[in-house]
């Protein structure tokens, strides 16, 4: 849990690394490619939409995996914690073990 409180269809992500991959005994380095960062969800919340004027419900759950992009999402630090801030609909995948 986190003093930040989503509002209005932002997600509060905790960034996740995983880790190498391995191939029997051999790392498969990841040179050169650009990855998407990766954040488990930690506080999501409903978007309202102004045209409507109405909530739609929020996709995610705390715990949930997910890819967000590079650019455009926000990082800040709280205490000694980092965290990601991107809007629901900026997310571009929800990863399913």
């Amino acid at each position: 849990m986190t003093n930040l409180i989503p509002q209005n269809g932002h997600v509060i992500l905790k960034p996740y690394e995983e880790g190498e991959q391995m191939a029997g005994n051999i790392l498969l380095p990841d040179l050169g490619k650009e990855k998407p960062e990766m954040g488990i969800v930690v506080e999501s919340c409903d978007t309202y939409n102004w045209n409507t004027g109405e909530y739609y419900k929020t996709k995610l759950q705390p715990g949930d995996k997910v890819l967000i992009p590079k650019m455009g999402t926000q990082r800040v630090t709280v205490g000694m914690e980092e965290y990601f801030i991107t809007k629901e609909s900026e997310i571009i995948a929800k990863i399913i073990d």
